[in-house]
């Protein structure tokens, strides 16, 4: 528990509750049933825009979430300033993954629905394809963040994880 007040300290927050009003301001302002029933109509759009359900979509933001504490954190360890520039071009590349899960999906659902399946087919593979290579991509971002947080070199959770799937290959 000390570490995590010592590490909230460093990003300026005085305790838990702190940051966690930075994270969720309704609740901050009493507003948390409002919004939590706006998010229960929001999900529905999700499962059918994105073709995740509730719990998955979750987790894509945990993951972007966790990519983009990462690497304020690992910033702050390389001594680098925070900007807006930085944080513009993290929302703009989560717009970006967001709109490449969401196209092909849709465009597989239409096609299906028309009875064409080949098109449908592709489509949904390239979803798949997609969603699994945005986590992929968010995931080896996390691992260098994790390895400048722990001051080893960017690449050195990548090359372990490299070396033991080659050696289970061989």
């Amino acid at each position: 528990m000390k570490f995590l007040s010592k590490m909230l300290a460093t990003f300026d927050y005085g305790s838990g509750l702190e940051f966690f009003h930075s994270l969720s301001l309704t609740a901050k302002y009493r507003w948390t049933f409002c919004t939590v029933g706006l998010s229960a109509t929001f999900f529905p759009f999700v499962d059918k825009l994105l073709g995740l359900d509730a719990f998955a979509f979750a987790m894509l933001i945990v993951v972007f979430v966790v990519e983009l504490g990462s690497g304020l954190f690992a910033a702050h360890i390389r001594k680098e300033t925070f900007s807006s520039m930085k944080l513009s071009r993290f929302t703009f590349k989560v717009v970006i993954y967001l709109a490449l899960i969401a196209m092909p999906y849709v465009m597989s659902t239409n096609f299906h629905d028309h009875g064409k399946s080949a098109a449908a087919f592709i489509f949904e593979w390239m979803h798949l394809f997609f969603v699994a290579q945005i986590v992929l991509e968010n995931l080896v971002s996390i691992l260098e963040n994790l390895a400048v947080i722990s001051g080893r070199d960017k690449g050195h959770w990548i090359a372990k994880i490299q070396e033991k799937l080659n050696n289970l290959l061989q």
